[in-house]
């Protein structure tokens, strides 16, 4: 059964067994007013309906049936009437009743009504763009999230779409645009298949770049989510040779989905990395991202505190809804350990941080949307342990300090990057001496020791960057592992006891 119809069948349940106020959250009304219409015709309900833009007005044509009236008196007009066999509409509900206690003090009155007067049969159907439930309306009011398209009906209004057309669309273009449409509404992905369509008179995989812009835009508006853009590859990172083919062969799984999941794969949920500051944590990120050719978010857990009570927790329920919203998409958790800290010390922080972990910990084991969640922690020992069983990441690896080869590595790909721009050949330096002269550095730490080798080359007019420049360089720097010896030596200490995976 699709979600639609498990959703209709649930809403029949509860009008069949006299719940008075039902609460709808969508953005789509037209699709709100399609399940209503539906749910009327079955048993030929009479329909009246109030908006915040007309008031009362006709259900199906939206045209004012009588002059401008607030909520609060139409309310008292359906106290007044009897209601045999009706569903009484109330759009943008969560504005019509924001600070009206004369609006909630009827639709509680109202609720009486409907669940004691035996000679009133109806249902108030609220709709809105979210959720506003007044404490004195909660335990009347049942909420029911409207479900956005699933695959099925992804691919059927692509199909119609083309049909209409007279166009055809091969199988890959059909599957690469079901991906990349999940997460968006009805509306949203008939418009993108027109402006695809009046690009280039064409609809296939060439429109995915349309409907990623599309998803930016959404994460842009919410101002909860960051889009990172990503330009890095996975051969930009240096060492990590474990992690690296972890993530190939998730890639391979993701790339490939629907044939993995008929075979008992199941969906990658994530992973998390741990260790030192400055090792690829973050250079990581971007480069899964990229290597799965997801859109990348960042989700900043300490932007999400608010002042009021219930906002941080709020903050954080959207954030994850519109990760969801946008999926398939990596979602990159920066920074764990600082989201949770203070969890079971007491006070109000406590409360707000236990509150927000124990959601986040549900969302991460019942998610349904295709996010791949990628968590970087340093200190890993402040996370609780119910974060690190096994359901919640696929895995968790642990980056430590680079080895020679790793330095190597890490050496030829910064130097690469920037010489090559120049035309220029890296041959003339020995890496290897270089590595071997830079035991205990970090990934940054050589990244800019190249940087500032560079230009001191300019400054002093030298043509060529040379390996005694670079290690003049190198013997001016004082390396993390050397500026935090204490703090790192107990970061080290921590991930030795804890067993964890290297990533290298």
């Amino acid at each position: 059964m699709s979600n639609t119809e498990t959703l209709y069948s649930n809403i029949r349940a509860h009008i069949e067994s006299n719940y008075p106020l039902l609460y709808l959250v969508t953005f789509e009304e037209q699709q709100a007013d399609a399940l209503i219409t539906r749910l009327a015709a079955e048993d030929k309900r009479k329909i009246f309906e109030w908006n915040l833009a007309r008031g009362v007005v006709s259900f199906e044509h939206k045209q004012p049936l009588i002059d401008y009236q607030e909520l609060a008196k139409t309310l008292e007009n359906w106290l007044n009437d009897e209601l045999t066999h009706h569903f009484l509409i109330i759009k943008d509900a969560h504005l019509a009743m924001r600070d009206n206690p004369l609006v909630i003090a009827r639709l509680k009155a109202l609720a009486n009504k409907l669940l004691h007067d035996g000679e009133t049969n109806a249902t108030v159907i609220l709709v809105s763009s979210q959720a506003c439930i007044p404490p004195e309306l909660e335990k009347f009011i049942t909420l029911f999230d409207l479900p956005l398209p699933d695959e099925d009906k992804i691919q059927e209004l692509i199909k119609d779409f083309v049909a209409k057309l007279e166009e055809t669309i091969d199988k890959q273009a059909l599957a690469d645009l079901t991906l990349a449409f999940r997460g968006l509404s009805e509306h949203e992905i008939t418009q993108l298949l027109y402006r695809g369509y009046q690009q280039d008179g064409h609809v296939g995989s060439e429109d995915v770049e349309l409907v990623l812009r599309e998803k930016e835009q959404i994460i842009k508006k919410s101002g909860i989510l960051d889009m990172v853009a990503t330009v890095e590859q996975l051969d930009n990172v240096g060492g990590l040779t474990q992690l690296k083919k972890w993530l190939k062969q998730k890639a391979h799984v993701l790339h490939n989905l629907n044939d993995a999941l008929a075979f008992g794969v199941e969906a990658p949920k994530g992973v998390m990395i741990v260790g030192m500051p400055g090792c690829g944590k973050s250079l990581t990120a971007k480069a899964t991202a990229s290597l799965f050719n997801l859109p990348l978010l960042r989700l900043d857990v300490g932007s999400l505190m608010g002042k009021y009570v219930g906002e941080s927790e709020a903050n954080m329920r959207r954030a994850l809804q519109l990760a969801e919203a946008v999926s398939p998409c990596v979602l990159w958790v920066d920074e764990l350990e600082k989201a949770f800290v203070g969890i079971g010390s007491g006070g109000a922080g406590s409360e707000v941080a236990t509150r927000l972990f124990g959601y986040f910990l549900t969302w991460m084991q019942d998610k349904t949307g295709a996010v791949f969640v990628l968590a970087t922690a340093n200190d890993i020992s402040a996370l609780p342990p119910e974060l690190l069983r096994k359901g919640r990441f696929d895995e968790i690896f642990y980056v430590d300090f680079p080895k020679l080869d790793e330095r190597e590595n890490i050496f030829t790909i910064h130097l690469k990057k920037r010489l090559e721009k120049q035309g220029k050949s890296i041959n003339q330096i020995n890496i290897k001496q270089l590595a071997e002269k830079t035991d205990g550095f970090s990934g940054a730490d050589i990244e800019a020791v190249v940087k500032e080798a560079i230009e001191v080359a300019f400054v002093a007019n030298r043509a060529d960057l040379t390996t005694a420049g670079l290690i003049q360089v190198i013997n001016n720097t004082h390396p993390l592992k050397v500026v935090m010896k204490d703090k790192v030596q107990e970061y080290q200490d921590k991930f030795k006891n804890l067993k964890i995976k290297a990533a290298s």
